[in-house]
């Protein structure tokens, strides 16, 4: 493994002088590590999945509890109002309309 101990390089990064040694020890023997920082952006997308299952698994089942009991959603209840008629005082007080 060389050690440098000085390199000097021109504008186009080509090597005008250099001094090194060769190192023969037990660290020439190492091989990469990777840090936290390298690492973290691959584990924050694995987290924020996690997560994201996790909530739609907690969906499902509070979805599913609710069609046990026979409660309907309200995005199912709701009906729309056809624009192109008035809305008259019948139509907001008479509870039998939507039977």
């Amino acid at each position: 493994m060389k050690i440098y101990t000085k390199i000097l390089l021109d504008i186009n990064n080509n090597v005008i002088e250099e001094k090194f040694f060769h190192y023969e020890g037990i660290i020439s023997y190492c091989g990469i590590h990777y840090d936290f920082k390298s690492t973290r952006g691959a584990k924050a997308m694995e987290k924020q999945a996690k997560r994201e299952k996790k909530l739609a698994e907690r969906r499902a089942k509070k979805q599913a509890k609710a069609e046990e009991k026979g409660v309907t959603t309200k995005s199912e209840d709701t009906k729309m109002h056809d624009i192109s008629k008035t809305i008259t005082l019948e139509d907001l007080t008479n509870p039998e309309k939507d039977k």
